[in-house]
């Protein structure tokens, strides 16, 4: 079980925090395609992304598996998942927090473009800089455990989990341990595109073509 956070508002001093966003999934569920680049209203879904997360972070990396020039033709550095290829988000997990250079990285998948513009002050606020748990939102019905902060310390733990064929993010925070992080109120997103028919919150995610359709969304599947 997750410990539980009672003082995320509280206001310390930022810290340094590397930003990793995952788009090294094979996107099966939208017929095979790299997510990442999926155009959504002609921005490529990654990008979308960035733009949400770029201002809270001190760097961004991006970990795929395919398509790398053109991720880096959009300015970004890619990491591959070297020996780990197809082990899910602990490895790209793995090669972020092995060229991180700072004390904490920030990860979250390509396919939320809602994500909240504080989300890495609130779950850095969670604990103290010396707690070095990880720290995963809650929307109050679900933790997502892909938007997650981890310690540069946790590598050897993530190594240990691939090594050992353990690949969900759940497997590693039962080993490093965890804080759940409350989002419950804050999940309503304030966009000018979306119609009351089509409501997008924070965590909204894209999974299938029916995800795409309930957040109003344009855009042409292979």
């Amino acid at each position: 079980m997750p410990g539980h956070c009672a003082n995320a508002s509280v206001t310390r001093p930022p810290a340094a925090v590397t930003g990793l966003i995952l788009a090294g999934g094979r996107g099966s569920r939208l017929g095979g395609i790299d997510k990442g680049l999926l155009p959504i209203d002609g921005v490529p879904l990654v990008q979308r992304v960035a733009q949400r997360l770029a201002p809270q972070v001190d760097s961004l990396l991006v970990s795929a598996n395919r398509n790398l020039d053109v991720y880096r033709a959009l300015g970004f550095r890619v990491l591959e998942d070297g020996p780990f290829l197809d082990a899910g988000p602990l490895a790209g997990l793995r090669v972020g927090l092995q060229v991180c250079a700072t004390s904490w990285l920030l990860a979250t998948p390509c396919d939320m473009p809602y994500l909240p513009t504080d989300l890495c002050q609130r779950l850095l606020n969670a604990a103290a800089p010396s707690d070095r748990r990880a720290r995963v939102p809650f929307d109050g019905v679900r933790h997502h455990y892909a938007c997650v902060l981890l310690p540069k310390t946790a590598l050897a733990q993530v190594e240990h989990c691939l090594d050992d064929g353990r690949r969900r993010v759940q497997d590693l925070l039962q080993t490093i341990g965890w804080l759940e992080v409350d989002f419950a109120e804050d999940l309503d997103v304030t966009d000018p595109g979306a119609s009351s028919q089509h409501p997008r919150r924070a965590f909204s995610n894209i999974n299938t073509a029916a995800d795409l359709a309930a957040l109003g969304f344009r855009t042409d599947l292979p």
